[in-house]
């Protein structure tokens, strides 16, 4: 079985759980890939200042791993830009 650690702060101020390299997001309410900002903004052909504004907004959960490093769901990213693409 793999072991649990909670790291880092989440944007909602607790602490994430993380299963080997995946984190519970509470918005997909599933484990996901965390992705880095840059990254995520590439999968989702937008800049990396959308998704900052994704997560200021509340459409992606966020988490900050070693203390700097922001993360964002996979989950929440793929279905923000899924809504996005469908009202094209």
């Amino acid at each position: 079985m793999p072991s649990t650690v909670a790291i880092g702060r989440a944007a909602t101020q607790h602490h994430p759980i993380i299963i080997d390299d995946q984190v519970w997001c509470p918005l997909c309410k599933e484990y996901t890939q965390p992705l880095k900002i840059k990254k995520a903004a590439k999968i989702a052909d937008v800049s990396c200042k959308t998704i900052y504004r994704y997560i200021e907004e509340g459409k992606v959960y966020s988490v900050k791993i070693a203390g700097s490093t922001t993360r964002v769901c996979s989950g929440c990213l793929f279905k923000h830009n899924d809504e996005f693409s469908a009202r094209k």
